[in-house]
């Protein structure tokens, strides 16, 4: 039975994600800052195990990082992104510093499975080409997760992991807000599908919902 971890799943993009592993009989490890009070997390069936995380909190991610020693991790997927109403240093912490926190505390666990796949949520106000302008504290962090991760990204190709970061889409979720042009299963279907047909070729690309590259 392949695996996936899925890094915040409690809403959106991320809980979509979950629940679609699990209809099709994933093994799926769900992380949620509040696993006494899961929400719809905890309503989805399957083989589903919830683990509490705070992504800015080491000592929670090393604690997951050991729930995973000896084990592997198909597909590692980092759902977990702030928009507004925290400063701008916990704005870069939960957007630019965990994604790649988390990534190198699972790193073995994903580069032992037989999957070998990393996909990290991004978006494109943090492209400097092809999109906004990355000027609001969300489009620099998100700018600058993107730096780091094609700074560190030709390293986990060496130790045969495909990795790729997605511009969702501008998605009807909380985050999102519900003018949003795309819906959460459409652009949930769509990297999913990516997902599942990424090669070694492909690691390192921006790429959309649809597939398509996007401009770095």
């Amino acid at each position: 039975m392949p695996s996936v971890v899925i890094i915040g799943a409690s809403r959106g993009i991320g809980l979509a994600f979950a629940a679609a592993y699990a209809a099709e009989g994933w093994e799926v490890h769900a992380t949620t800052r509040t696993p006494e009070d899961p929400g719809e997390l905890g309503d989805i069936g399957g083989n589903v195990t919830i683990y509490g995380l705070d992504v800015r909190n080491g000592e929670q991610i090393a604690a997951l990082a050991r729930e995973f020693e000896g084990r592997t991790i198909d597909h590692l997927i980092n759902s977990a992104g702030v928009l507004r109403g925290v400063s701008r240093d916990e704005m870069m912490a939960v957007n630019a510093d965990a994604p790649l926190n988390i990534v190198a505390a699972l790193f073995d666990a994903v580069a032992r499975s037989a999957h070998k796949k990393i996909a990290i949520l991004t978006s494109q106000m943090g492209a400097r080409h092809g999109g906004g302008i990355p000027s609001s504290p969300y489009g620099e962090s998100k700018c600058i997760l993107n730096d780091r991760f094609r700074e560190i990204e030709p390293e986990w190709r060496a130790a045969g992991v495909t990795s790729v970061v997605f511009h969702p889409g501008w998605v009807a979720t909380d985050m999102g807000g519900a003018g949003a042009s795309v819906s959460i299963d459409e652009s949930v279907t769509g990297m999913r599908r990516e997902i599942a047909g990424l090669s070694p070729a492909d690691s390192g690309k921006f790429l959309t919902w649809t597939g398509a590259e996007h401009p770095w």
